[in-house]
């Protein structure tokens, strides 16, 4: 692992990992264009618990209300906005995100090409379109039942495909239920905690073990996915509260017809 592949791993991983482009998108097109083999599991590890880490931070008020609900007797306070609830609404989101991503992490593995990667590509474009609209009204915006929370694990599950991104689809999914923007994004990131866990331990059993790079290269990648991360989660939250989530359509188009290029010249 040179520090050069640390570094381009580290900001790749930061900044996909919740922009939403896909990060697995990006690296089977890093991997066509620049030859870039995909990180020793140790190493993809590392980048991962750097991407888990900037959510915790950049949650950390929400997850100390969360906290600090199981704590308190008696019932919630009706106006508390993160609460013990979320626990629940989070094991109900995890639950089919932890099945389908099993049932196709094999299929994904064995290799996805690059047309296939396109057609998600245009699938998330569609999606990015049509997050700016509500096709329900709720009484409560910043509530999120059973059945939401399961329809959003779903979505997530079927971001393990390359090109369909999972925070993209989860909040797009969350803003057409007529759930808040801000509240949106929020969960959508709340909901990664167990995702990015799971996601690392299935390749711990998976792949088996192996060995850090050198000190270095794993400091800086550990670092910038963590950075990038924390900078791309607020980007994420900002353009969502605004109403600018499709601005990446133009984007995820672009990878979709370069994929279809990759694939013609092939």
């Amino acid at each position: 692992m040179t520090v050069f592949k640390a570094i381009l791993l580290g900001i790749l991983q930061g900044a996909t990992e919740f922009l939403p482009v896909s990060s697995s998108g990006h690296l089977v097109l890093a991997q066509q264009v620049l030859g870039l083999r995909e990180p020793e599991l140790a190493f993809d590890i590392l980048l991962h618990l750097g991407t888990l880490l900037a959510v915790l931070l950049f949650l950390r008020r929400e997850i100390a209300e969360v906290l600090g609900s199981l704590f308190r007797r008696g019932p919630e306070e009706q106006d508390e906005p993160w609460g013990r609830r979320d626990l629940l609404l989070m094991a109900v989101s995890t639950v089919p995100t932890a099945v389908i991503g099993y049932a196709f992490h094999d299929a994904v593995e064995k290799g996805v090409s690059v047309r296939e990667v396109g057609i998600a590509y245009l699938v998330l474009t569609a999606i990015l379109l049509i997050s700016n609209l509500r096709f329900r009204h709720k009484m409560d915006p910043e509530r999120i039942d059973l059945r939401e929370a399961f329809a959003i694990g779903i979505v997530q599950g079927m971001a393990v495909l390359p090109g369909l991104s999972r925070s993209g689809s989860t909040i797009a999914l969350a803003l057409v239920l007529g759930i808040g923007a801000s509240r949106s994004a929020k969960y959508s990131f709340f909901i990664s905690i167990p995702a990015i866990l799971g996601a690392a331990a299935l390749q711990l059993h998976i792949r088996g073990g192996s060995v850090l790079p050198p000190f270095l290269p794993s400091a800086l990648g550990f670092l910038l996915s963590l950075v990038v991360g924390y900078i791309a989660l607020t980007v994420v939250e900002r353009l969502v509260t605004r109403g600018k989530l499709l601005r990446f359509a133009p984007y995820t188009f672009l990878l979709a017809v370069f994929c279809f290029y990759l694939y013609g010249q092939g």
